[in-house]
């Protein structure tokens, strides 16, 4: 969902009883009427009246494209807020300015020219297409006519434009460059001249559809927001890449770090954060790497990221399961992510409770795998996936998953599948074995050849030995596996884990020091 903030002087409308005959509802109003048609776009208007005309810096936050028309109290609009809006454009807010607004503080501020220009009242206008293969001009038929408008003229002061979109001809023989787009920090910007409050601009279903494109376009970058500060550099990359082992962390817990700040973090203020820490990768889920992929990869390469593992929880028993697990491992193919993380299904209570009876003996194990129908299902689903990823260049794996009906939540049952699907991969859970009462160093020693994505997890905490806990703060020997991983050659990530953490954000960040600190990285 793109949010929008129209905002409006809505002085015409109030003051000149012609221009409320056309804009009833105020030019804010008529613009938000055609622009709710669209379902993806959720739409807010704000006025020159409101406190700090309506632009606060909440409102902004929530800001993706600011809309601004202005005209007649450009001098009246407060430096403050112009300020903001500048610093949330350079942060990737996108702004489209309309007609007279040029002459606004804020595209002052963002432009560095005196935006001036000719003009006259009353005039016919053509405006031609001038950059075709331009989303903002995406339906648009390469000319139309505006049958009365405010002619604006050349020479119009602006900096060189990326793009000129649409060039307006008028009757009286002025052109004008009346589409440009500009590129401001990080911010996308779109100056379009239409608009005179005097003439039905915003009814016609030419400038309707420019404007929902313009939308569009500047919300493709700027949905996250970003700060420009300067960073401090306590590792180059390099000396991080030489390193045969990297950071990473749940994406879900940059998410709850967020929710628990109670909005003073942003995400783009947790994933600085994070990279900050010397954190490189993030471990997410299938569904949540979809629904905002672009995003969500374009903000990670900001901060020096990469996705490190993709996992995906469902069931062979679901119809879909194998379409949905091809589809997580095409993904990772797609990131050139190495490995992939599936949970393919359970069994029931009793006979998990079977297995588990028998987990301590690898052969016992072994004669109940070969004889469960679940399990057999369960494996040759597995061997068709490990076999699609493997033409593509990903692993898949399976985890010591702490679900008492998963057949692979104990050493010798995690095993069985490593031998008996070819290709098969092991994500090693530090802290999963308590699950099962097993001892994770022996777990480690059976499970090494197979061994290639790490999650630190670390447990321990009054009244629940369970409680997952910031790692190198419980009681899982992680010192000892991490010095054991790296004399085995283990070249992969280090995975922070510690979901339900009252205080995700300090408990990442104590969590990557402690990381670092085995692996001789500078804090």
């Amino acid at each position: 969902m793109i949010r929008v903030t129209i905002w409006n002087e809505n002085l015409h409308e109030q003051q000149q009883e012609e221009v409320r005959a056309i804009y009833p509802k105020g030019i804010h109003g008529c613009i938000a009427d055609f622009l709710s048609k669209n379902n993806d776009l959720w739409i807010r208007t704000a006025t020159l009246e409101e406190d700090e005309h309506g632009l606060t810096e909440a409102v902004l936050s929530e800001t993706d494209v600011l809309i601004y028309w202005g005209h007649m109290a450009h001098e009246a609009f407060s430096n403050e807020v112009a300020q903001r809006i500048q610093k949330h454009v350079l942060q990737g807010m996108g702004l489209i300015a309309l007609h007279s607004a040029h002459l606004s503080k804020v595209m002052r501020l963002l432009m560095g020219t005196s935006m001036t220009l000719r003009w006259k009242h009353g005039d016919r206008e053509r405006l031609f297409v001038t950059a075709p293969s331009h989303p903002i001009a995406r339906g648009i038929s390469p000319q139309f006519d505006i049958p009365v408008e405010e002619m604006y003229g050349e020479y119009f002061d602006i900096p060189k434009p990326d793009d000129v979109v649409f060039t307006g001809w008028f009757a009286g023989g002025e052109v004008f460059r009346s589409g440009c787009t500009f590129q401001r920090g990080l911010g996308r910007i779109f100056y379009f001249q239409p608009g005179h409050e005097e003439y039905p601009i915003y009814h016609m279903p030419e400038i309707q559809q420019i404007l929902a494109n313009a939308v569009h376009w500047c919300a493709d970058v700027s949905r996250q927001q970003r700060s420009l500060g300067c960073t401090a550099v306590k590792a180059t990359l390099e000396e991080e890449y030489q390193n045969p082992m990297k950071l990473s962390v749940f994406y879900d817990h940059m998410m709850q770090a967020v929710e628990q700040s109670g909005g003073k973090l942003s995400l783009e203020d947790v994933l600085k954060r994070c990279s900050d820490a010397g954190i490189r990768g993030i471990d997410i889920e299938y569904s949540q790497l979809a629904a905002d992929y672009d995003h969500i990869c374009e903000a990670l390469r900001y901060y020096y990221m990469e996705v490190a593992s993709i996992y995906q929880i469902s069931t062979f028993r679901n119809p879909d399961f194998m379409d949905s697990i091809k589809e997580q491992i095409d993904m990772a193919h797609r990131l050139d992510v190495k490995r992939v993380l599936v949970v393919p299904g359970f069994l029931d209570r009793e006979e998990a409770k079977a297995l588990h009876s028998v987990s301590g003996d690898y052969w016992s194990v072994d004669h109940f795998m070969q004889e469960n129908l679940c399990v057999r299902s369960i494996k040759a689903a597995l061997i068709q996936l490990t076999q699609y990823a493997k033409s593509l260049g990903v692993e898949v794996t399976l985890e010591d998953f702490d679900k008492t009906e998963a057949p692979y939540s104990r050493m010798n049952e995690l095993l069985w599948f490593m031998r008996n699907v070819p290709g098969m991969k092991c994500t090693f859970d530090m802290g999963n074995f308590a699950f099962g009462y097993e001892n994770v160093m022996e777990a480690y020693e059976i499970l090494k050849p197979y061994i290639v994505h790490v999650h630190c997890k670390d447990r321990g905490s009054e009244g629940n030995g369970l409680q997952s806990v910031p790692t190198g703060s419980g009681y899982i020997p992680i010192a000892q596996l991490v010095r054991k991983l790296r004399a085995a050659g283990y070249r992969g990530y280090l995975s922070i884990e510690h979901f339900g953490e009252l205080d995700q954000m300090a408990a990442i960040e104590q969590s990557a020091h402690f990381l670092k600190s085995l692996l001789s990285i500078p804090e």
